[in-house]
């Protein structure tokens, strides 16, 4: 057991690192720039400081020069991190924080940051984090041989910024991060390579992250702390998740990352139906359907969306032990994901051959707000083919006291309507947005919220026209005739 005690130390090391400089890394976030303000995508109404990349490093760095020093003193240096490779793929990680650091006070474009990325990927490929020889299902083992170099860029880059996209809510990245990198410790113990040094602590620092992510935030991973975390659980995945013959295990690896692979795979697919670059960010992910399907309550879209990842992490620890029960493993979180996209209407083919034109028609009319006001937008005709493209009846718009601010079409008393509340800059409730369709369809009409979505800022915009303040001017001349009357 003496062996495990630098690992305990490292864990708490970086739990303390987190914890206690939470307050010093976010007035240096304000400092240098670091700041995420309300935008329409985000979910909070106000500026949060984008402080945790430079957290989970921090408290990685501690952590290892923790283990390291209380190794020594137990006498245990000699066994323990002998592979140095473990301590060289920092370097790619470190690499990419920088980058997320600098494309979080200042976008960069995605062709830099994938060129990035895929350098850091073949430098972990040098390494031996890699896809070498791996085994399907436990039935069938495959060689790649000169594709195993593209095959493990493609997986590193996929995975790091599946982790950046499933960072739109509160806390769910960094709880996905804490489930594989428990996994991928887990993993030891059926016999993959040791990644305890990196990954215990990593996970712990995660997990403790939390603390100031969830609830009312005080600090959110941002691009760097996103991509610092999926980086590394992609290539300590590729190094751990192996079976008793050293091939990589695809199908446990899959389930300890279903979440964020999931999320990006459907996402790439479905904004090419769009007729959109799949670098293109929308509200179209898996956490925004739970947004919607959960009436807009972060906390427990994050923490269902988490669930299915134990699930499938879980599966995973199952397929590892008992290859032959891997398709079995399989099919419980593949089932409640599959729930989660067929309430949103995303398995829907009608929807998604209905996707490219709708989102044609709903960007042509964005395009116009530059030229003219928010209520001509919506008056215009294609207005009403965006409707028909989407499969509704009728719109309305309503403010908070229930004031209809604009409609369209005919309702339906006997049929159903989705009621979505419209936030501005994130949490800020402004009113709701009522949907309807010709059949009772809550998929079909979750699916259209999504393809309105370039259409939210008019939606605003009337809503702000309704209940602007009058002018003092205005106000003052009202009142002097009302006292003459």
């Amino acid at each position: 057991m003496l062996q495990y005690v630098p690992y305990v130390a490292g864990v708490a090391a970086a739990i303390a690192v987190v914890l206690g400089g939470a307050s010093g890394f976010r007035r240096i976030a304000w400092r240098v720039g670091l700041i995420d303000r309300p935008k329409l995508r985000g979910v909070h109404s106000e500026p949060v400081a984008r402080a945790g990349g430079m957290a989970l490093a921090s408290a990685l760095l501690a952590s290892l020069l923790t283990q390291m020093a209380t190794a020594r003193a137990l006498g245990l240096h000699d066994a323990y991190l002998r592979d140095v490779d473990n301590v060289y793929l920092l370097l790619p990680a470190l690499l990419l924080l920088g980058l997320g650091l600098l494309d979080d006070i200042r976008p960069l474009g995605a062709p830099f940051k994938l060129a990035v990325q895929s350098a850091c990927a073949v430098w972990a490929w040098l390494l031996g984090f890699q896809i070498g020889n791996f085994e399907l299902m436990g039935l069938v083992s495959v060689a790649p041989g000169w594709l195993s170099l593209p095959l493990t860029v493609i997986f590193v880059v996929a995975v790091t910024n599946a982790y950046n996209m499933i960072d739109g809510i509160d806390g769910l990245c960094s709880g996905a991060s804490f489930i594989a990198l428990a996994g991928i410790g887990a993993y030891t113990l059926l016999g993959g390579e040791v990644q305890l040094a990196l990954a215990l602590p990593l996970a712990a620092a995660a997990l403790a992250f939390l603390r100031v992510n969830l609830g009312r935030p005080k600090s959110f991973l941002g691009d760097s702390g996103s991509m610092f975390l999926g980086f590394l659980v992609a290539a300590l995945g590729l190094r751990a998740v192996r079976n008793e013959a050293g091939d990589l295990s695809v199908a446990p690896l899959f389930l300890l990352l279903s979440l964020p692979v999931i999320d990006i795979t459907v996402a790439f697919f479905r904004r090419l139906l769009q007729g959109n670059s799949p670098l293109r960010a929308d509200r179209g992910h898996i956490h925004h359907i739970g947004l919607l399907l959960f009436g807009g309550n972060v906390r427990r879209t994050t923490l269902s969306l988490l669930t299915m990842a134990a699930v499938a992490a879980a599966g995973a620890l199952l397929a590892g032990a008992q290859p032959p029960l891997a398709a079995a493993a399989m099919a419980l979180p593949l089932g409640l994901y599959a729930m989660v996209y067929r309430a949103g209407g995303y398995l829907s083919w009608r929807n998604l051959r209905a996707a490219g034109p709708a989102t044609d028609l709903a960007e042509f009319l964005a395009a116009k707000l530059d030229d003219t006001n928010a209520r001509e937008v919506l008056d215009d005709p294609a207005f009403l083919r965006l409707m028909d493209a989407c499969g509704l009846t009728a719109v309305a718009l309503c403010d908070e006291d229930g004031s209809v601010a604009f409609s369209l079409g005919v309702p339906d008393a006997g049929r159903g309507v989705l009621d979505l509340p419209l936030y501005a800059g994130g949490r800020a409730r402004r009113g709701r947005l009522l949907l309807q369709g010709p059949a009772k369809r809550a998929s079909a009409l979750a699916f259209a919220s999504h393809l309105l979505l370039p259409l939210y800022p008019a939606f605003m915009d009337v809503l702000d026209a309704d209940t602007r303040p009058v002018p003092a001017t205005a106000a003052t001349a009202e009142s002097s005739a009302q006292r003459e009357a």
